[in-house]
């Protein structure tokens, strides 16, 4: 059944890849990472492909804690999840980075709808950055929090998988969740782009550095397999991290 299951999102996520822009090709590499039973914590949800996809392969005895601040954005992960889906997911709604409190979000909008997927939190950041393409934004107040400290506050023992699309904060989300990767060591999905980065102060490659002193490979999706890699590409936006 689980074999079933898994070959049946696999073909859907293959068909959605190229079909739809919003989806990344990385989602059809999961299968190869993700286990029945497996904890996840998916950072920055955003509209849920991702969570939606974690909880079918981990299947009713894993769960997901899908992490996404703004509350407009849940909706749409209901609408995702098919009837009697959803039991292993957990949603929290806030922001994972440095400290925990409340921040500013910035909501880029287009044509009078909320880009959720390309919102970041304002601390830390110079500017817009590679949002400055947006004409219109919104600021949104949300609770933030650090991923060991959100960690320690669910009782959550145990930590396989991590996936984390904060729009160029992934460094700020890995500082704040050093023990977390250091005690469970999992398998870490993470966006690093250049364009991203740069308004936090940093450089792509620090995320590899900061990974690589911890005992981490790089990895990316290509042709069908996740490759081992040497450096970041501006043609790739998800590398997946595992601990040697």
């Amino acid at each position: 059944m689980t074999e079933v299951r898994g070959a049946a999102v696999a073909g859907a996520l293959r068909v959605l890849a190229r079909l739809t822009p919003f989806v990344e090709p990385e989602l059809i590499g999961l299968r190869e990472v993700v286990r029945p039973g497996d904890v996840c914590v998916d950072i920055g949800a955003a509209l849920g492909l991702y969570t939606v996809s974690l909880s079918r392969l981990v299947g009713p005895h894993g769960t997901v804690h899908s992490i996404e601040p703004l509350v407009f954005a849940h909706p749409a992960l209901s609408y995702l999840l098919r009837p009697r889906e959803g039991r292993n997911v957990v949603r929290h709604s806030v922001a994972l980075g440095v400290s925990e409190g409340r921040e500013v979000m910035s909501v880029p909008v287009r044509h009078g709808t909320p880009v959720t997927g390309r919102s970041f939190l304002t601390s830390g950041a110079d500017g817009l950055g590679s949002n400055a393409e947006f004409a219109e934004h919104l600021e949104v107040l949300v609770r933030t929090d650090t991923l060991d400290r959100f960690c320690a506050a669910n009782a959550i023992d145990r930590v396989d998988f991590v996936k984390a699309d904060v729009e160029g904060a992934e460094l700020r989300v890995l500082q704040g969740g050093a023990e977390t990767i250091e005690r469970f060591r999992p398998k870490l999905l993470l966006e690093i782009e250049e364009r991203h980065v740069l308004r936090f102060g940093y450089r792509a490659h620090d995320v590899q550095d900061w990974l690589a002193e911890r005992g981490y490979r790089m990895h990316a999706w290509h042709r069908n397999t996740w490759r081992q890699v040497d450096r970041i590409d501006d043609r790739v936006r998800n590398y997946l991290f595992v601990a040697r």
